[in-house]
């Protein structure tokens, strides 16, 4: 094991991302921007529709490239659909990249306000739609193998998919936003208070047609106690993870790191001390975005960027 050196939540309100927009980054000819910023990603997740494709990504007649013949797969969080990928979507593909990213986790049927939402299945649903969207990209592609960007929910979404549904054998490698291996103990004064009134059964009924997706990230969750009994990782796969201290919805952010031989854990501090990104922000955030590029192909960003978070903690 090297050390180097998050989506949850509900959508922010509207009021509050108007004041976190940053500009893009300005494009070459022929060259997609790319936007560093929070507010485009919650704008691109709430205003999108099916199909749900990103800047750069889902082009079905793209052709690996000799320098690059591995297409990445992009895997959003809670909430969140294949859309919400402003940053690394355009820079991948700006770099040479087969670029898809998927949605999946929406309950059939689900409306207003919440009809583009995903991640709300059960996160075993989840990762049989991201194998089929996997088995699609080869077959698309001709590719052997993908790697993946996974977010969040995602990473669990992709945890599951390479341990119970075949994806070790046709995924290289992960670079994972803001792990949650261990569950996140951000909703457990609710969660105390719901078992303080004997309520547990009774609430956990309730969301399993509306937000099972929501209960799997508990730590007492089945899901997490499954997973933590199969060990978490493939041995066939190479994780990277990337966690941030300033992350107010994996809670611990420690849930984010652990350790294999088969793993690299990065604290964004111990990379950038002054960048405080949070959960949401590490998706739209320069030095991660140099991180996963140099993970994929070493040497392709010469100096890591580094700079304050235009939005802290969030």
């Amino acid at each position: 094991m090297r050390r180097i050196c998050s989506r949850i939540g509900l959508p922010l309100t509207a009021a509050a991302v108007l004041l976190l927009a940053t500009a893009p980054a300005s494009a070459a000819p022929n060259q997609l921007p790319v936007n560093y910023s929070v507010t485009q990603w919650f704008a691109d997740v709430n205003t999108a529709e099916p199909p749900y494709n990103p800047p750069g990504g889902n082009d079905w007649t793209c052709v690996p490239t000799a320098a690059h013949p591995q297409p990445v797969v992009l895997v959003h969080g809670i909430t969140g659909n294949g859309a919400g990928w402003p940053a690394l979507s355009p820079l991948l593909h700006n770099n040479g990249y087969c670029v898809y990213s998927v949605t999946y986790g929406i309950y059939p049927g689900q409306g207003a306000p919440i009809a583009g939402a995903g991640g709300m299945e059960p996160i075993p649903q989840s990762s049989l739609e991201l194998r089929d969207f996997v088995t699609r990209v080869l077959e698309s592609t001709g590719a052997a193998k993908v790697d993946m960007v996974t977010w969040s929910q995602g990473t669990l979404v992709a945890a599951n998919y390479l341990l119970f549904d075949g994806g070790a054998k046709v995924v290289d490698q992960t670079f994972n936003l803001a792990p949650i291996w261990q569950g996140t103990h951000a909703a457990d004064p609710l969660v105390n208070a719901v078992y303080g009134l004997h309520a547990d059964q009774a609430v956990f009924a309730a969301l399993r047609p509306t937000c099972q997706g929501c209960v799997d990230m508990l730590p007492i969750s089945d899901f997490i106690q499954n997973l933590q009994a199969a060990g978490v990782y493939a041995p066939e796969v190479h994780y990277t993870n990337l966690v941030t201290r300033a992350d107010q919805e994996v809670v611990p952010y420690t849930s984010g790191i652990r350790d294999a031989p088969n793993a690299t854990n990065i604290v964004l501090q111990d990379v950038c001390a002054a960048n405080l990104a949070g959960h949401n922000s590490v998706s739209v955030d320069p030095t991660v975005a140099a991180l996963v590029l140099n993970t994929f192909a070493p040497g392709t960003v010469a100096e890591i960027p580094c700079a304050p978070s235009p939005t802290p903690y969030i």
